[in-house]
């Protein structure tokens, strides 16, 4: 297997753009990894690397190789794959992606009882606010909110969730005048920002268009977890993912404003959603945890 680990040191150093990226991922040295590359060159006999640019760059034919390596690699996780699967037990390291708020208010609370079903899958869970290549940065699941055009992957609904409008019951007692959407750029609100852009609520009006709303928020933030705790606290209205907000519409934390209409911070999405690779031999730990969380959301919502 010597070889197939040159392979992968080779594509892992053109994915990740440099020496020094690929050595910390393989645990190795640059200057380990320059020779593994080295020595691949000599048995090919052709230049792979462009030795004269300070960063990792690819000559015509090493481009060439990297295309039909990383296809070899591919088909070689598959064969790997059929093997594990075979032996019909969920094991190994699963690396997952969430956006922040889903990650912290959905996931989490299920990683536990998880932990008990799969005590051989070992979870590496990262959150951030912006969906990840999960190819590139080495992923098997990535969770968003709001479908995913990406081709070549797999695309599963994990929950069916509307954003909602919520707020402290506090704040709706000080504020009763929230009667109609056009209501809401006269009232406190707590909204999302992402850049600089322009932050609007959508929402569908009594003739079913949908309709926007410019919102200047009086706390902005990237975050979806510290909108909801402003909201509790009494900050203001915030829009927010059902399935965030579930506990605290059920214990009373926060109310749900205008519940006959349907909002939307970007488009009209309604749900979670577990983005993974194509495979002919989908992994038992990733169909695991993709199977294991869409049910347990499903019972909660019930």
């Amino acid at each position: 297997m010597k070889s197939l680990d040159s392979l992968r040191i080779f594509v892992a150093t053109q994915r990740k753009g440099s020496l020094s990226a690929a050595a910390r991922s393989f645990s190795l040295s640059p200057a380990t990894i320059s020779r593994r590359i080295s020595a691949l060159e000599e048995e090919l006999g052709v230049q792979l690397v462009d030795r004269t640019s300070r960063n990792f760059k690819v000559t015509e034919a090493g481009q060439a190789f990297l295309e039909r390596a990383e296809a070899i690699l591919e088909l070689m996780s598959e064969a790997e794959q059929v093997v594990h699967n075979a032996r019909q037990r969920p094991e190994g390291r699963l690396r997952v992606h969430s956006r922040t708020h889903i990650g912290l208010r959905v996931l989490a609370p299920l990683l536990p009882r998880f932990a008990e079903l799969y005590p051989d899958i070992r979870v590496e869970l990262e959150l951030s606010e912006h969906p990840v290549n999960l190819v590139e940065r080495d992923f098997d699941i990535d969770i968003r909110t709001g479908e995913s055009n990406d081709s070549g992957f797999v695309i599963k609904r994990l929950l069916s969730s509307d954003e909602v409008l919520v707020a402290s019951p506090a704040f709706v007692k000080k504020y009763p005048r929230i009667k109609h959407p056009t209501d809401l750029p006269d009232v406190r609100c707590l909204t999302y920002r992402r850049d600089r852009e322009v932050i609007s609520w959508k929402y569908v009006d009594e003739a079913n268009e949908q309709q926007e709303l410019v919102i200047q928020g009086v706390l902005s933030a990237n975050n979806g977890e510290i909108l909801r705790l402003a909201a509790i606290d009494g900050m203001g209205v915030a829009l927010l993912s059902a399935a965030t907000v579930r506990d605290d519409l059920r214990n009373g934390a926060l109310v749900r404003l205008l519940p006959e209409y349907r909002f939307a911070v970007r488009a009209f999405s309604n749900g979670v959603f577990a983005v993974f690779r194509q495979s002919r031999a989908l992994p038992l730990k990733v169909r695991a945890f993709v199977d294991f969380v869409a049910e347990a959301l499903r019972t909660e919502a019930a």
